[in-house]
């Protein structure tokens, strides 16, 4: 039977949710539409940036980008700031840095507010500098 390799994107997202888990209800690759009035928080994975290789010509890619983890929390029902959950959520996620998965280093993160989406969410945007391990393609 011929072994299959992961990608390489397959690879930093499995790192980066790893590093997450648990920290709130849910964790999403991108922002899901509808989320469901049933998840109070969650924690989406983006990759906003173009990734390129450092590496010219090689099949062992080294992604130098930069990524985000965007908190999301559900408003109180009178529709003001749920600080405290957020605070709390926002410190948990930040307190894993740096991240040294299997196939990314995550470092330098940086905190931005967002306000609120339109589904009735307050956003916490935490942006980070993200290179992968050389030879992260040789994970299975």
């Amino acid at each position: 039977m011929a072994e299959t390799r992961k990608s390489l994107l397959y690879l930093i997202y499995n790192d980066l949710s790893g590093a997450v888990k648990g920290i709130a209800s849910k964790t999403f690759f991108g922002r899901p539409e509808p989320v469901g009035s049933d998840v109070a928080n969650f924690i989406a994975i983006e990759i906003p940036t173009e990734i390129r290789s450092r590496i010219k010509g090689s099949y062992d890619m080294a992604v130098d980008c930069y990524a985000t983890f965007d908190v999301y929390v559900k408003s109180k029902s009178d529709r003001t700031l749920n600080i405290g959950s957020q605070s709390d959520i926002t410190q948990k996620v930040l307190d894993v840095f740096p991240i040294n998965g299997k196939c990314v280093v995550a470092t330098k993160p940086t905190v931005m507010m967002q306000g609120y989406d339109e589904t009735g969410y307050q956003v916490t945007q935490i942006s980070f500098k993200l290179r992968t391990r050389f030879n992260a393609r040789d994970i299975k």
